[in-house]
């Protein structure tokens, strides 16, 4: 048995894609100013958290969520934790991008793993997929959906990671795979909890590999959030509860005609809102890209450090770094040693023996207070 997906091209995915083409050909090459830039980075990442979180019963609010991300040594809540790991997986996404990565079982397996992580302690780096039978059930405990059995989870996912890496697939459109991905992920429902959110993250993981990224600013996730009976029904597509009685081999046309029109929708929001920040009197935006993906990874949080906390200095510490991205505290010296040199950070008290605390540099440091500027006007 291996994985053929089934569906037509219909006139509101032809039209649908053409919208997600034309808004991709403004934004990535819209000239924008680099804290305009940087607060649309921004907001869609806090978006896409609280939205893909939420989705799964996450009560957190936008400010919450962003609190939850920067918050460092406070005990957490299953919710905030919940939110941590989402950010945390978006921003391991766009390092796999950066790597060219191929999406393949160890990056599924690794990419819940970040997703799913709970409490403190040693964290593993994969998740093995289920042992067990996990039935969706409804509020009232009736049963939405049977997804396969545990011993036919491993051959199904070797096959949609084979399919998915296949010429066939990269003949379709970017958007069309992702769309695929996600709802053939889904069903398998290859781990125990946690499927839902993994899902909408392949998707995101496939767009940006297919050069669908949007410069960071595209979340799909508040979209889905706007409607949930709609996003359910599509991926339910009238099908049979079983998996085996229909699921396993459907007409995907349904969820395209839903996946696709909820992207063109958000993408052309993005490229409206892109064309409203930009002026031709402004100068080219600076290369800010130019930083290691961690550095802009670092503008991002304390961005949404100061958005979640007025009152908060943009400052960080060694151990915010650690906290932030996993790594230890030797690697995290080694790292602000680099960007003092490099003039990305500067020590907070610049005659201290020991440097306990940094700011950004110069230039970086503009940035994100003309981004605070411009999140407050836009409030």
């Amino acid at each position: 048995m291996t994985f053929s997906p089934r569906f037509t091209f219909t006139g509101k995915m032809v039209n649908a894609l053409g919208t997600i083409e034309g808004a991709r050909a403004v934004i990535d090459i819209l000239p924008l100013p680099p804290d305009h830039a940087l607060f649309l980075r921004q907001a869609a990442r806090q978006r896409a958290t609280k939205n893909s979180t939420a989705i799964e019963g996450n009560t957190l609010d936008s400010k919450e969520v962003g609190q939850a991300v920067v918050s460092i040594g406070r005990s957490r809540t299953d919710m905030q934790q919940e939110a941590r790991n989402y950010w945390r997986a978006l921003e391991w996404i766009e390092d796999q991008t950066d790597a060219k990565k191929l999406i393949n079982e160890d990056f599924i397996q690794r990419l819940h793993c970040i997703i799913y992580v709970r409490g403190h302690g040693r964290r593993g780096t994969r998740s093995e997929y289920r042992a067990g039978e996990c039935p969706v059930v409804d509020t009232s405990g009736r049963i939405d959906y049977g997804p396969p059995e545990p011993k036919d989870v491993p051959v199904l996912m070797k096959e949609l990671v084979e399919w998915l890496n296949s010429s066939l697939a990269k003949d379709l459109p970017g958007p069309v795979r992702s769309g695929l991905l996600a709802h053939r992920f889904v069903s398998i429902h290859p781990f125990g909890d946690g499927n839902g959110r993994t899902a909408r993250a392949l998707a995101t993981s496939e767009l940006w590999r297919s050069g669908y990224d949007m410069r960071g600013f595209l979340s799909l996730e508040e979209n889905y959030m706007a409607d949930l009976h709609a996003y359910y029904d599509s991926l339910q597509m009238g099908l049979p509860v079983n998996f085996y009685e229909g699921r396993h081999d459907p007409d995907h046309s349904v969820w395209l005609d839903f996946f696709l029109g909820t992207m063109a929708s958000a993408a052309d929001a993005l490229r409206k809102r892109a064309v409203e920040l930009y002026g031709p009197d402004r100068r080219p935006a600076p290369p800010w890209e130019r930083l290691k993906r961690i550095q802009q990874q670092v503008l991002t949080r304390l961005l949404t450090r100061a958005f979640s906390d007025t009152s908060a200095v943009v400052e960080f510490t060694p151990p915010d770094v650690v906290e932030w991205f996993g790594v230890s505290a030797n690697t995290a010296r080694e790292w602000l040693d680099r960007w003092r040199r490099e003039g990305f950070v500067r020590p907070s008290k610049e005659n201290a023996q020991r440097v306990r605390r940094y700011k950004l540099g110069d230039e970086w440091r503009t940035i994100i207070q003309r981004a605070i500027s411009t999140r407050r006007k836009t409030s």
